[in-house]
Formats: structure tokens, C-alpha cells, sequence
């Protein structure tokens, strides 16, 4: 065998040998992201749609004030990530909120409301799921984790967990509507503009979201 034909043999050996080999990444090699838990907060009405006014204070500034809040405390969580529907005064019609969520495959919809009564006493925290929901679905426990959460940590009245015909049937994936108290209630619009307070609520959604998290 000439030296020419030995070289030809070695080098497709090589190139065999080689392509045969698996594909590894150039440089450092980084481990794929653990799963993460996602949650699709929405802060509810927006633009020109205030929601509940009471006291010269729009629904719609206050809840978003309280999602940023939550969005941001949710950073020390790297196991969950918590995305907004709004981050600016703009208004996101309620099947498109639905909609972001079966989007982004997220595995809950929280949407953050204040009620509103014509007797300024009434007061207190409650959670809504749609009418549809089965007692033990998810929807359910999310709503209960929150109340639970909400209800403890911010010292009003618990209403419990209601059901009512809903925008939230249209997501699929648990999801819960959290009223955090009445902004006609003087008292508790006071707590709830009040920056302090809103880190309280916030704090407490997030903590009813992981109890739930924690449990799936």
C-alpha cells in the first residue's frame, strides 16, 4: 500500500471517528433552567375603563400598584415567575387577558380587583371563581389559598371564597378573582393608597400564590 492511499484510509478513519462523537456546546457548559412556576397576574380594568372610584381614587392605579409589588417581591422566588397582563394605565379587554394566559402556557391567573358597595360600611377581602368551577379544581384551591393568605395577613373582614359568571372561565389554567377590600369603605381606601399597606397586600398575594404553588 502506497503512502498516499495510507493517508486517504487515515483521514476518513479520522473523519469518522469524529463525526461518530456527540455534539457537545462550545465554551462553558450551562444546565437547562429549572421549570418555573407561572403566573399570570392581571391587574384588573385600565385605561379608559377606571373600575371602582370612590374618594377621587381610581381602582385601576391602585391594583396596579399592588401587581408591580407583587411582580417585583416575586424576584426572591426564582421558582416562580410572575407576569403582568398591564404594566402602564392602558385598558386589555378581558378575553384578551384570558387570552395572554393559555399563551404563555402559565399554570395560574390571578386578576386583582378593590369592590365597590352602596353602603360605605361594607367592607372586607373576598376571592371569586367562575360559576362553572368544581369544588375541587384548581381554580377552587388557588381561590382559597388566596383568601386564606389575603384575608389573614390584612386584618378585614374574610367574605370567603364566592362564585360569580365570570371572563376567568375562558382561562385554562386555575384562576382566581381577588377583591382586596371596598374602596367606598373610607377606612379601607385609606389602607389601601397607602404605599406601606400595598406592600402588605402584595406581600400577601405572593405568599397565597406559593401556598398554592407549593401544593400542585
Amino acid at each position: 500500500m502506497n503512502d498516499r492511499r495510507r493517508w486517504g484510509i487515515a483521514l476518513t478513519l479520522a473523519v469518522l471517528t469524529l463525526w461518530a462523537q456527540p455534539l457537545l456546546p462550545q465554551g462553558d457548559y450551562a444546565p437547562p433552567p429549572t421549570p418555573r412556576f407561572v403566573v399570570l397576574v392581571d391587574p384588573g380594568h385600565g385605561g379608559a375603563d377606571p373600575g371602582a372610584c370612590a374618594g377621587g381614587i381610581e381602582e385601576k392605579d391602585v391594583v396596579l400598584e399592588i401587581a408591580r409589588r407583587v411582580q417585583r417581591m416575586s424576584l426572591a422566588y426564582p421558582d416562580v415567575e410572575i407576569l403582568l397582563t398591564r404594566r402602564t394605565d392602558v385598558f386589555v379587554p378581558l378575553a384578551d387577558r384570558a387570552e395572554i394566559a393559555n399563551r404563555i402556557d402559565g399554570d395560574a391567573f390571578v386578576s386583582i380587583h378593590i369592590n365597590a358597595h352602596s353602603i360605605p360600611s361594607v367592607g372586607g377581602v373576598e376571592t371569586l371563581v367562575d360559576r362553572g368551577a368544581a369544588n375541587d379544581s384548581g381554580s377552587v384551591q388557588l381561590a382559597a389559598a388566596l383568601q386564606s393568605s389575603v384575608a389573614g395577613r390584612m386584618d378585614l373582614r374574610d367574605r370567603g371564597v364566592k362564585r360569580a359568571e365570570l371572563f376567568l372561565h375562558r382561562a385554562e389554567m386555575p384562576a382566581a378573582l381577588l377583591e382586596v377590600g371596598f374602596l367606598t369603605n373610607a377606612a379601607e381606601r385609606a389602607l389601601l393608597t397607602d404605599p406601606a399597606y400595598q406592600d402588605t397586600v402584595a406581600g400577601a398575594i405572593l405568599e397565597g400564590i406559593l401556598r398554592f404553588a407549593d401544593g400542585r
